[in-house]
């Protein structure tokens, strides 16, 4: 049996989501007030950080009686969890501490405790379970994992899963991990987009075919239209992406009938705010996701500023009817934005082509540590030349505009994060939301 089926945390929660997911709106609210007066409250008697915090601001957690009540708390960073950490945790048994990868540029730590970790999984399968996933079916999997053994693959079969390194997505070992999945024969693939476009340009590159999947599921990194083009090109499958992090604070994963996210109510309540605080609720318009955590008692996160940034769809979902907070995309963490000459921000997304464009290299990233000056680094095939890479050159910059001084640098070798993840700009200014 799937390991998570042995869990009856795992189980109770998959079970309560089950039951709620028909909730019209007024439950939902009706759900999410309960649960923020209840985290509040909880944070208050429990953390000297927050009952300072709240104190300091004239707000107590008796005053909420309604959603805008809620939304005059004070906010909380990065910084405060960094630097404040135990202020604004919970002494408990079993809580494990964990860190972030830092994408934001901010590090940090927090307390996690067994149940949330249980709900987390189960929130997770929940989502899948909308486009057909099961527990127990097989996958192949292509995420930020050291693999020791000798093939750099391990079966694990309490999740029925064949795990491979993505510290070694060089040809000769793709080949074998393609070989190796004709023998498995996986119903899915789990995978960091990155990791994954490496491997499905391999397979378009050299023509080798892949047993046929049910879909595709992404996670912990943006899911680019250019990744998503070539998935879909490849594999011949529904692509699948959610939006979560460490801090479990909010979940979003795409709606069964259409690629936008779907803001799991149960879960946490996020807000989706402009730069002077208000409330994002006209589509096409961004926002930084700030998100309370429902799950998370080890270290509670309220009002949270993640630095990430979400474009609003809509309320309710036309398709699957949920009466959900709805998201076109995620726009990605603060690093992952170009900072050029004149000040503009440009978001990696926007660098999306729908053509052949990066079929002459065979890996690429872009790099910045000055305003307006960005390396692209590349790794060309054989038959790349010169003339190509101008070619690349002059349509990065149509795309980009012309604020902005590219450099073209050839590189034998482009280096993975500490989690394995292969990362398409490498940005080391420190960016602030209120910088827009």
């Amino acid at each position: 049996m799937h390991k998570d089926l042995k869990n009856p945390a795992y189980i109770m929660w998959k079970n309560f989501l089950r039951v709620s997911e028909g909730w019209n709106k007024a439950k939902i609210e009706e759900y999410q007030l309960k649960e923020i007066k209840r985290i509040v409250k909880y944070a208050y008697m429990n953390c000297p950080g927050y009952r300072k915090l709240y104190d300091a601001s004239g707000v107590r957690p008796d005053f909420i009686n309604s959603l805008n009540d809620f939304r005059k708390l004070p906010f909380t960073t990065k910084e405060m969890f960094r630097d404040n950490l135990e202020e604004f945790s919970v002494s408990m048994k079993d809580r494990v501490y964990v860190t972030t990868g830092g994408s934001t540029g901010i590090p940090m730590g927090m307390y996690r405790d067994p149940l949330a970790f249980s709900k987390e999984l189960a929130s997770k399968a929940h989502q899948y379970h909308r486009i057909g996933w099961e527990e127990g079916d097989r996958q192949i999997v292509f995420r930020g994992l050291k693999i020791d053994t000798e093939d750099h693959m391990t079966f694990v079969p309490e999740f029925n899963e064949l795990r491979c390194s993505s510290y070694h997505l060089t040809p000769k070992w793709m080949e074998i991990y393609r070989q190796k999945a004709w023998e498995y024969k996986p119903e899915w693939i789990r995978c960091y987009p990155s990791s994954c476009y490496i491997f499905a340009r391999f397979l378009k590159d050299t023509g080798r075919s892949f047993p046929k999947i049910k879909g595709i599921l992404c996670a912990s990194e943006n899911l680019y239209d250019f990744q998503k083009k070539l998935f879909k090109e490849v594999f011949h499958c529904r692509v699948f992406s959610h939006y979560g992090h460490y801090e479990q604070a909010v979940l979003a994963g795409f709606c069964e009938y259409e690629d936008t996210y779907h803001v799991l109510p149960q879960y946490g309540y996020a807000e989706l705010l402009n730069k002077n605080g208000d409330i994002v609720i006209t589509p096409g318009k961004t926002g930084e996701i700030v998100a309370t955590s429902f799950i998370m008692h080890a270290t509670p996160f309220i009002r949270y500023k993640t630095q990430d940034l979400a474009t609003f769809r809509s309320f309710g979902c036309p398709s699957c009817k949920r009466p959900y907070q709805v998201w076109g995309k995620i726009e990605g963490r603060l690093q992952e934005f170009i900072v050029t000459l004149t000040g503009r921000y440009i978001s990696m997304t926007s660098i999306n082509f729908h053509d052949d464009i990066f079929d002459r290299i065979k890996q690429f990233q872009f790099y910045q540590d000055k305003p307006g000056y960005i390396v692209f680094k590349y790794i060309p095939k054989i038959t790349c030349n010169n003339s190509a890479i101008l070619d690349i050159k002059k349509r990065l910059i149509s795309k980009i505009g012309d604020d902005i001084k590219l450099l073209m640098k050839k590189v034998d070798y482009i280096p993975l994060t500490k989690r394995g993840k292969h990362r398409f700009l490498i940005q080391k200014l420190n960016i602030k939301y209120h910088d827009f």
